[in-house]
């Protein structure tokens, strides 16, 4: 894919030379708002001009620079003259509003492109004031002003919309299987085994053309969202010929050209952040000969004194791997990115255009923070304070180094059809280096003088490739009727090659490595593909058009199917003869040196074994799914007057399909245990109707009253119905799946009163209810050692109310008509109830536990506060921005513990834009307040901190060139 990136950049640059002329593009509406396909412009005294077409309602055509009077004309309105500006390699944005009344309308000066940019602002309102649901859209304007890198930041700007850990949306205080991200129409798929959710860090801002969040259903929409679905639009069709180049320098105090950064050793990728093979699983390891004679079993150690051959396995396999099992410290550089974008148009044949687009990206990360605080406390009966299980002071570091890039053709053999193929791209790794020292009370240790070690090294790498093909129709001749299809293939994939885990003791004067008190040195190998494929089918079909514009019949289907294969394999370190860790005084270097593994002594015949390899691979920690779900609806939508009813529904039917190795392995033997194939294996097959309707009233020509009534459903993901448990770090609590997982049924009634005042402005008011059948919930794990699960517990509700306003300033007086605001404010309220078991124990630990919790990842309070500044004249764009959430459930406490919350705050982000000529400096300041990022529990009036650390202030500067 790099290589045909710089093959088409050098087409492109080659065509430069027609890139002399401007464009003029946009929309032409009637007084109502609605689109008027198949209109006519025309540049006054030329023969240029073009037509909105009928997929998108848009005008294109390039032509020289100048001032033009353009001519709208559509039949049944009287002309419409407009005077626009076209500049050189520039796009000039036009929308036009064509009105029945005589005289048309008087001449006006429109934009350049600085103007078009807010154009696009005012486009995405309309279309919010035209949707037939309760909609929220940012445009690619507002993204860029904002400064927003990827999709996930963007969406922190959505009214009562938050990210949760960097990348996962939550809409309403509702996210993971609550919410729903699809692309262009399709779904995203997730590459995170614990989520349902996509990574929305995975996709650039440079790809984008606006982002809309629906919160209400209506059938055509997947029937699996509650919260929100978040659909991601990408650029389309280029006006003229393109192309930018841009490069970013950032620089964190916290974060970089520190001497003290925590590396992966032997990081095992490349430059760009490839895998390079060397962290992959040594072929001595995996060698089927060594496995048939249990080289790497428990007791190969005591085997391999006496048998030569067992051990000449063991000690190549051990000698196979590097083993540095401690982060080394590094210097840290400057985080950087550059990108490029290109593309063109090109006309032939009368009326066909073909459209060619491609962008690419690299970047590095650095994050770290020093000093942070990480423990866990349990509640016992009788005490009126929390019991420590362990105090732990925190070091985290992280590299990230990121490429991306999308091609993309779109051809137009008229105004009625286009074709649309492209590809995108998406790399991601993760170089971690973690460490944690201090007191752990549940092993013991502790004490002045005496502490716990636990560190980590992990590389995580995630890639998504997909390609998609789609069309749009539109049967002119057929009433305008719409047919829109698409179809894709993702491809995608994490892998965590050498994860690996170790800890130790120092206590009484003496460093050990016990086993009786917690994990061995720990080596994992994992890795995740998924397949997914996806078609869908929507065909919407206008009647009684005289009586109103909107009325038509709208039906299609969807079908989704996801492959799943996630591969587990585990080593511990185990000791025989050799010396301890204790008696090299805690030097992990040594311990783990060549003299002191493998064969470290003896004769043929009589071998002294030291530290070697014991696979404590679990069949049922690896697994194979198949995820499918087929959709068909059936939709309306009536016009009476200023009233609008879309009603309808859809119906989905859900197979899901786990199974761990256990299964297989089973079923190869002559009398399997089928009770054991029960316990590894999970089968939902549910059919789910969900009906639909949406009431709109026009209460004027500028506001409208919504009101909707749902039905829908969340689903649990594969690796929730896996069985099997996994840990982040030695002494963490281990998370198990549940095979017994149901789907979740939702009700959902929605309210919002809606105003747009003027261009470019909004004030809305909304509340909403929302009620949960057996809602799938994160609950404490019944067993010896600290484990959670998920479970579906009997009820839950959420409800809330949200208010947005965006208003220009000049109404305090017309000198500051170029500074805008922009404000959303939602207050959300959640409870689920808690599974009856964990009620009753809580309650013999602590009598006045409460058996009901939020939903985690919710916030009480969401806000944002942005205050903007454009001089397009002068080149300069700013922007203030302000969000701010308030405390959400982060983690279920163990059995009568208070659950763990993190604590609210707000970030303030300040970003600040000059273009001259096709140059354009940007200088940002992001996290300027530095909270903390805190996760706390109260118990009766007190806190106890179960995290603490900071992220640091970042300054950023960029230069971009475009034309």
């Amino acid at each position: 894919m790099r290589n045909a990136f710089i093959l088409i950049l050098s087409l492109f640059l080659a065509l430069s030379v027609q890139a002399q002329k401007g464009a003029i593009t946009g929309t032409i509406y009637d007084s109502e708002g609605e689109i008027l396909y198949g209109a006519n412009i025309l540049a006054e005294g030329t023969s240029i001009g073009g037509q909105s077409d009928y997929i998108d309602g848009k005008f294109t055509f390039q032509i020289a620079p100048g001032t033009y009077t353009l001519v709208a004309s559509y039949i049944g309105y009287p002309d419409t003259k407009v005077e626009a500006v076209v500049v050189a390699n520039e796009t000039t944005v036009v929308d036009i509003v064509l009105s029945a009344e005589e005289g048309g309308i008087d001449l006006e000066e429109i934009v350049v492109v600085e103007k078009a940019l807010e154009r696009s602002e005012n486009a995405v309102l309309m279309l919010r004031k035209k949707a037939d649901k309760v909609q929220d859209i940012i445009s690619s304007a507002e993204i860029s002003r904002l400064g927003a890198g990827d999709a996930a930041a963007a969406l922190t700007k959505v009214t009562g919309t938050t990210i949760v850990d960097g990348k996962y949306v939550y809409v309403r205080g509702l996210g993971d299987r609550y919410s729903a991200t699809t692309l262009n129409g399709l779904r995203l798929p997730s590459i995170d085994p614990y989520r349902n959710s996509a990574q929305l860090d995975l996709i650039p801002t440079s790809i984008l053309d606006n982002i809309v969040t629906s919160k209400t259903f209506t059938p055509d929409l997947p029937g699996d969202f509650t919260g929100g679905s978040v659909n991601i639009k990408l650029k389309a069709l280029p006006e003229r010929f393109t192309w930018s180049v841009s490069a970013s320098a950032a620089y964190n105090s916290q974060n970089n050209l520190t001497e003290d950064f925590l590396g992966y050793a032997n990081p095992g990728i490349d430059g760009l952040g490839f895998l390079d093979g060397s962290a992959d699983i040594p072929s001595a390891i995996i060698d089927p000969a060594a496995r048939e004679l249990g080289a790497f079993e428990r007791s190969a150690a005591r085997e391999s004194r006496r048998d030569d051959e067992i051990a000449g396995f063991l000690d190549k396999g051990i000698r196979s791997l590097e083993h540095n099992m401690q982060p080394v410290v590094m210097d840290a550089g400057i985080d950087h990115s550059l990108s490029f974008s290109v593309g063109n148009q090109f006309e032939f044949g009368g009326n066909a255009k073909l459209g060619v687009f491609a962008t690419g990206s690299y970047s590095k990360d650095f994050t770290q923070f020093k000093n942070g605080t990480n423990a866990s406390y349990f509640a016992s009966p009788g005490e009126d304070i929390l019991l420590a299980n362990f105090g732990l002071t925190e070091a985290k570091s992280e590299e990230s180094p990121t490429v991306n890039g999308m091609l993309g053709l779109s051809f137009r053999p008229n105004s009625s059809n286009a074709i649309n193929v492209y590809s995108i791209y998406s790399h991601q790794s993760f170089l971690t280096g973690r460490e944690l020292v201090g007191d752990y009370d549940d092993y013991g240790i502790g004490g002045e003088g005496n502490y716990f070690s636990s560190q980590t090294q992990s590389l995580l790498q995630r890639e998504l490739i997909s390609y998609v093909v789609s069309g749009e129709h539109t049967l002119v001749g057929l009433n305008k009727t719409r047919i829109e299809w698409a179809a894709n293939y993702v491809d995608s994939e994490q892998n965590e090659p050498d994860l690996r885990f170790f800890a130790y003791g120092f206590d009484q004067d003496r460093f050990d490595i016990n086993e009786s008190q917690f994990t061995l040195p720990t080596r994992f190998w994992r890795d995740l593909t998924d397949d997914t494929y996806q078609g869908k089918l929507d065909i919407t079909v206008p009647f009684l058009q005289k009586k109103a514009k909107g009325n038509s019949i709208k039906f299609g289907g969807l079908y989704n199917t996801k492959e799943r294969d996630f591969n587990e394999v585990q080593y511990i370190y185990g000791q025989r003869d050799g010396q301890t860790f204790g008696e090299l005084e805690g030097d992990a270097a040594a311990y783990f040196g060549s003299d002191n593994i493998g064969i470290v002594g003896g004769e043929p015949g009589s071998n002294v074994i030291g530290v070697y390899l014991i696979d404590n691979s679990l069949l049922s920690n690896s697994y194979i799914g198949k995820y499918d779900v087929a959709a068909g609806y059936l939709m309306t939508t009536l016009e009476f007057g200023k009233l609008k009813v879309i009603a309808g529904a859809r119906a989905e039917q859900t197979n899901i399909e786990v199974e761990s190795d256990v299964v297989a392995s089973e079923l190869a033997k002559e009398s399997p245990d089928f009770d054991r194939i029960e316990r590894n294996e999970a089968v939902i097959d549910t059919f789910s109707l969900l009906p639909a309707l949406n009431l709109v009233y026009a209460v004027s020509d500028n506001a409208n009253l919504r009101a909707s009534a749902t039905q829908t459903i969340a689903r649990p993901n594969m690796r929730e119905v896996a069985p099997f448990g996994s840990f982040g770090a030695i002494g963490e609590p281990t998370l198990f799946g549940n095979p017994d997982l149901t789907i979740t049924n939702i009700t959902n009634l929605d309210l919002r009163y809606e105003v747009f005042p003027n261009s470019g402005e909004v004030l809305a008011v909304s509340a909403f209810y929302k009620k949960f059948t057996d809602p799938i919930v994160s609950t404490y794990r019944f067993a010896g050692n600290p484990q959670f699960t998920w479970e579906n517990t009997e009820s839950g509700e959420l409800y809330g109310a949200e208010i947005e306003v965006r208003k220009n300033l000049d109404f305090i007086t017309p000198t500051l008509e170029e500074f805008n605001i922009s404000a959303n404010l939602a207050y959300i309220n959640s409870s689920v109830t808690i599974d009856e078991l964990e009620c009753e124990l809580s309650r013999d630990v602590d009598p006045d536990f409460e058996c009901e919790r939020q939903f985690a990842g919710q916030s009480p309070i969401v806000a944002n506060l942005n205050l903007s500044y454009t001089n397009a004249e002068k080149g300069w764009d700013g922007i203030l921005a302000y969000n701010y959430f308030d405390d959400r459930l982060a983690s279920v406490g163990a059995v009568g513990t208070p659950d763990i919350f993190e604590k609210g705050r707000g970030q303030l982000d300040f970003s600040l834009s000059k273009k001259i000529s096709g140059f354009k400096t940007t200088f940002r300041a992001r996290n300027l307040l530095n909270p903390d990022f805190r996760r706390y529990s109260d118990f009766k009036g007190q806190e106890y901190v179960f995290q603490n650390y900071k992220r640091g202030i970042e300054f950023s500067f960029g230069v971009s060139y475009s034309m």
